[in-house]
């Protein structure tokens, strides 16, 4: 009797050192593989809809794509799954010869099983859960990430909202226990948040209270917004508080859709090309010093040659074209700049609206990105520690060297960057 305590105390305390182990090595997996330039870098894609130019992406500098991988459109009878004339084995592959990370949106409801726009019955759940296990267990071993659903706080992608956060749990739970199963390389990230404000926080946080965390590997979040992208900063710290009241994981936050459009948008805001590069190359340098390891912007390309329609105009190619847009030509500089470089640490100035990010690689090379929100003006090197460098522009262009022993640095909207000379 003796022996079979001692044998079942032994057992219990191997499952907690795995599952302590598994915490630890999920978060590392995020972070290590997205620790450098441009391994963060992501956009999104709709292939359902349009062709994709997974040749013109990977030449942008994105390594990850997001996209859905739509239910209805995979199971259109029941239990028969068709990945292949559907084109996301095509996609896939297509991914795989690029040196592209997939992160599948598993999405959204499947008229055979559900009335409505949401998975609410068990039949639904259970049908729901067997096409993730198709979806998971063929496209395996790739270092996907599993997005459950999108935006099931919006009544656009899951209704009724009022019971939304209590069903979602429930579909997380089963789904994520499948995705695990399935691929023992994906991350399960959940619930695409949408928008930032006081109801979708309370939605998050009755998730939270029905468990969700413990499901899941990364908190996914959309923080569209009419406002600048350096005032992320406080949401972030707003969620990551609330995580950390709920649980003791390290569940890293994702930003899995964020973008700003060249036409009037639902947030209010119209933005020039110049702008739209601005704020994508911004977006992309702030949620580095936050340390968010996956970043998304959405979109690739504009939805309609309507150039007044903020919802088609998101994207940073233009509709039915190869034609870049300024915004295309801030993120293949940042990526191609910062190359291998990752975030090291922000240098403090006397104006809080002004940003000087030091980047370093593994060789202890320097790169500083340097820009400001308010108006342009000319500053000198803080610091005793002078520094001479080649100048970047934002979207691309050599503007010489700077010794700023002798010469005042330029800050304006648009970031520049500063390669240090040794």
């Amino acid at each position: 009797m003796k022996n079979k305590k001692i044998i079942i105390f032994m057992i219990l305390v191997l499952l907690l050192i795995v599952l302590f182990i598994d915490n630890i090595l999920t978060g590392r997996n995020i972070k290590e593989l997205s620790e450098t330039v441009p391994n963060n870098l992501g956009i999104q894609t709709h292939i359902a809809s349009s062709d994709v130019d997974v040749t013109a992406i990977q030449n942008n500098g994105f390594k990850i794509v997001r996209d859905d991988i739509l239910w209805h459109r995979v199971e259109q009878t029941p239990n028969k799954y068709d990945f292949d004339t559907t084109g996301y084995d095509a996609y896939n592959n297509a991914l795989m010869d690029h040196n592209i990370r997939p992160y599948y949106i598993l999405s959204y409801s499947n008229s055979l099983y559900e009335k409505g726009n949401s998975v609410v019955t068990k039949r639904g759940r259970k049908a729901y859960t067997n096409f993730v296990r198709q979806a998971a267990s063929r496209y395996k071993n790739q270092h996907a990430i599993w997005e459950i659903w999108n935006e099931p706080n919006s009544e656009r992608f899951w209704s009724p909202t009022d019971s939304s956060a209590e069903k979602y749990t429930h579909l997380v739970k089963s789904a994520s226990k499948t995705i695990k199963r399935s691929d023992p390389t994906g991350i399960v990230v959940a619930p695409a948040l949408s928008t930032i404000d006081n109801n979708s926080f309370d939605w998050l946080e009755e998730t939270f209270k029905q468990g969700i965390l413990k499901d899941i590997d990364a908190l996914s979040v959309h923080l569209y917004r009419g406002t600048e992208p350096e005032t992320v900063i406080e949401d972030y710290k707003a969620i990551k508080k609330l995580i950390a009241k709920y649980s003791d994981k390290d569940i890293p936050v994702l930003s899995g859709e964020w973008g700003y459009s060249t036409g009037e948008a639902f947030y209010g805001v119209e933005l020039d090309q110049r702008q739209q590069a601005q704020y994508l190359v911004r977006m992309y340098l702030i949620n580095m010093y936050l340390g968010i390891p996956i970043n998304i912007w959405y979109d690739w390309q504009g939805h309609s040659s309507n150039v007044d329609d903020g919802e088609h105009n998101f994207g940073i190619r233009e509709f039915g074209t190869q034609q870049p847009k300024e915004a295309s030509l801030g993120a293949s500089t940042l990526a191609n700049t910062l190359n291998g470089y990752k975030f090291l640490k922000r240098i403090e100035l006397n104006d809080n609206k002004d940003y000087i990010f030091e980047f370093i690689n593994n060789k202890g090379e320097v790169i500083y990105v340097c820009w400001t929100r308010g108006t342009e003006h000319a500053i000198t090197w803080p610091g005793t520690e002078q520094i001479k460098g080649q100048v970047i522009s934002m979207l691309g262009e050599q503007l010489g060297v700077v010794d700023t022993g002798n010469s005042s640095i330029n800050l304006s909207k648009s970031p520049i960057y500063i390669k240090v000379l040794n």
